[in-house]
């Protein structure tokens, strides 16, 4: 009878992966993607506009609810997060029915189990430590991805990889002959740094074949304000390795993909286009100014969104380049349409300080955004009774 419960749990316990597969699809889905929806309609809905014929339509050329739609059906397609569900749970009956055969043989003295040879199953003891550890690491971090909407087929594929990691440690770990006294506590925690102990051995033997390291090194993500290594680890899942990758994402992608919003993901995207044209050393000095590492701010300081090169020459000064050089590069990502869309989304109607009746030029508002500038910089605005500001048209 107590076998017969116990045979029972962990059927239970092997089936978790295929049931929060079941229950993502059905019920935290859908409550993702309206959350995305009213996210994008915040940001887009006070600057819609109403163009020659009449129609309202949004200034925003980067998403709109039918894209949310169709990227939700390629990500989270039911077979395409239920496949690996499945054989995460195939590959957890065939380790329970371990655990099972090994408690059957420890407490029932002489009972039958099943089709493991006996021998096998004792010998085989210390790697179920390593798989009770592994499979709680998977659960909590399985469980922790559907509270936040945040479940994709990413997740169990990466713990069918490290349950096949930890499983091939404990096996190397079991024939350097570990002392007994350490065994379960050392084949549980393999489960938990199974990718640590990787990266420690590819370093290492990085170092023993004198291998060199590539002549341009990438910049990491923690470059980036508000990425730690919990995010860093969360966009690493979705290809995005470096600051590089991550300054030609697409926004609405990620944001459907990962429990970020928009905003988040817009200011990040927005400071690696920035840290893609800039060294090391100007990121430090851009640090220490008034000015922030934003790739919109630059644009709407540039020589051509404000008709004066104040900016760029105050600029190019400090982080000693030519003016011309640092004039260009501004212009550039002034005419950049990604980095103008990012704008877009970004500002909202009462930030952009959209005048009376709109833009005079019918083609969007006239954002503004403070930015640290010399006191040579051009005058005040005529009626608004405010600092010297960038502009930068939207749209």
């Amino acid at each position: 009878m107590q076998m017969t419960v116990i045979w029972l749990v962990s059927a239970i316990l092997a089936c978790l992966p295929l049931l929060m597969a079941g229950f993502f699809l059905i019920f935290t889905l859908p409550r993702k993607l309206a959350s995305v929806k009213q996210d994008l309609g915040k940001l887009i809905a006070p600057k819609a506009r109403a163009n020659d014929s009449g129609k309202t339509e949004s200034s925003s050329k980067l998403a709109t609810e039918s894209d949310i739609d169709e990227l939700a059906k390629q990500f989270f397609g039911k077979l395409s997060l239920s496949l690996p569900a499945f054989l995460l749970t195939l590959f957890y009956f065939t380790g329970f029915a371990l655990c099972d055969a090994y408690l059957s043989l420890r407490f029932r003295q002489g009972s039958p189990v099943w089709f493991f040879p006996e021998g096998f199953v004792m010998a085989a003891r210390p790697v179920l430590y390593a798989f009770i550890g592994v499979y709680l690491f998977n659960l909590g971090s399985v469980v922790r991805r559907i509270y936040l909407g945040d479940l994709n087929e990413q997740v169990f594929w990466g713990a069918i990889n490290r349950l096949w990691l930890s499983m091939g440690l404990a096996l190397v770990a079991l024939k350097s002959g570990l002392p007994a006294n350490a065994e379960a506590s050392v084949y549980f925690a393999i489960g938990f740094l199974a990718n640590i102990f990787l990266d420690w051995v590819l370093t290492n033997a990085l170092k023993v074949l004198n291998l060199g390291k590539p002549k341009s090194e990438d910049l990491p993500l923690q470059m980036v304000k508000g990425i730690n290594i919990w995010k860093e680890y969360r966009l690493e899942e979705e290809g995005i390795e470096n600051v590089q990758n991550l300054a030609t994402s697409d926004v609405t992608e990620l944001t459907v993909r990962t429990h970020y919003n928009f905003r988040t993901l817009i200011d990040w995207i927005d400071q690696a286009i920035l840290l893609t044209r800039l060294t090391s050393n100007q990121v430090a000095i851009f640090a220490t100014q008034a000015t922030a590492i934003s790739a919109i701010e630059l644009a709407s300081a540039s020589p051509k969104a404000t008709g004066d090169s104040t900016v760029a020459n105050a600029l190019a000064a400090k982080l000693a380049v030519d003016p011309a050089l640092m004039a260009a590069t501004m212009d550039r990502l002034y005419e950049d349409e990604y980095v103008q869309d990012l704008w877009n989304l970004w500002q909202s109607g009462k930030e952009g300080g959209i005048p009376p009746g709109g833009s005079p030029s019918g083609i969007g508002p006239t954002v503004r955004i403070p930015l640290a500038v010399p006191a040579s910089s051009p005058t005040p605005d005529a009626g608004t009774g405010t600092e010297p500001v960038s502009t930068l048209k939207a749209g």
